[in-house]
């Protein structure tokens, strides 16, 4: 699904300085992983999955996407992304033009939006509300990559089980920053942790990762 190459970013500070995120990144990630990206606050990981995504150059190296890789990319800052004029049912039908109301229905339906309030305005809704919206827009779309960065935060725990069953059964490949332990437990297969501007690679779950750390 994808190629690093001895990936690196660097942010320059505003007195001109080049603070470097991360570097000598090389690595493979293959159809069907499930992976976590963890690290301390601050290692670099939202800015890893942006440049994964397409959302900001590396400063060196390269990413380059197979072919037919459709790529979902889902950030904190994608919620404010959404047209606060447009309902909830014409975000998500902006998002699949082609599928039936049932259809689009039955997707909202999944994320817990049901009768009228799939006709809410996207500024009357809550930050979990539009973390559904923007969650439910992206599994509309035919993607097979999805890169989401902390998904679950605004989310309750019955919108966690959704996301996580969804993801689960999804077939495609899923690169996750997540704080939730149960979430990574119960759906990832590998784990790439990032440390002072490394990259470790573990091929094992989230439990076997805790038990090289610890």
């Amino acid at each position: 699904v994808v190629v690093m190459s001895g990936l690196a970013k660097s942010w320059l500070t505003p007195d001109g300085v080049a603070k470097p995120v991360f570097s000598g990144i090389s690595g493979t990630i293959r159809r069907e992983d499930k992976i976590a990206v963890v690290g301390v606050n601050g290692a670099g990981k939202s800015t890893f999955l942006k440049t994964l995504a397409g959302q900001t150059d590396p400063t060196c190296g390269t990413v380059t996407l197979g072919a037919n890789v459709e790529l979902g990319y889902f950030s904190q800052h994608a919620m404010e992304l959404l047209d606060p004029k447009k309902t909830v049912f014409e975000t998500v039908q902006d998002a699949m033009p082609l599928a039936t109301i049932g259809v689009i229905r039955n997707l909202l339906g999944a994320f817990l939006f049901s009768g009228d309030s799939v006709e809410k305005r996207i500024e009357n809704l809550s930050g979990g509300e539009k973390s559904r919206v923007v969650l439910a827009t992206l599994l509309a779309r035919p993607v097979n990559f999805l890169v989401l960065d902390e998904p679950t935060n605004h989310l309750d725990i019955k919108s966690r089980e959704i996301l996580l069953d969804a993801l689960k059964n999804f077939s495609g490949t899923v690169l996750l920053v997540s704080h939730d332990r149960h979430f990574l437990r119960s759906l990832v297969d590998h784990v790439y942790e990032i440390d002072h501007g490394e990259m470790r690679v573990y091929q094992g779950d989230y439990s076997y990762y805790l038990h090289k750390v610890h």
